[in-house]
């Protein structure tokens, strides 16, 4: 590693035309990647924002769900009988009318 440090703290003018060209272009490279990776953190910051506003919402409706699914239960249960009942009452009387 001192090594490295070494060569890169040499002046440009000691190394090869080649080499200076490859280290300008490993410099923008890096470059790039880090303004990528800077743009990658803050889409995922904005997606985790998101994500947290939707799962918020979708709690706060957690209890109206609730008091719906509570009500179309009953709802239900007092139905059935009495569509049974209203089909066997009609059942009679059509039976009685014969």
């Amino acid at each position: 590693m001192s090594e490295r440090t070494k060569r890169d703290d040499e002046p440009l003018s000691d190394i090869s035309d080649e080499d200076r060209y490859f280290i300008e272009q490993r410099d923008l490279v890096l470059q790039d990647i880090g303004q990528t990776m800077d743009s990658i953190l803050n889409n995922l910051n904005g997606l985790n924002i998101s994500l947290e506003n939707f799962i918020a919402v979708g709690k706060e409706f957690e209890s109206v769900s609730d008091l719906w699914s509570k009500f179309y239960a009953g709802v239900s249960s007092a139905e059935i009988p009495d569509v049974e009942g209203n089909v066997q009452e009609q059942a009679m009387e059509s039976q009685e009318e014969l």
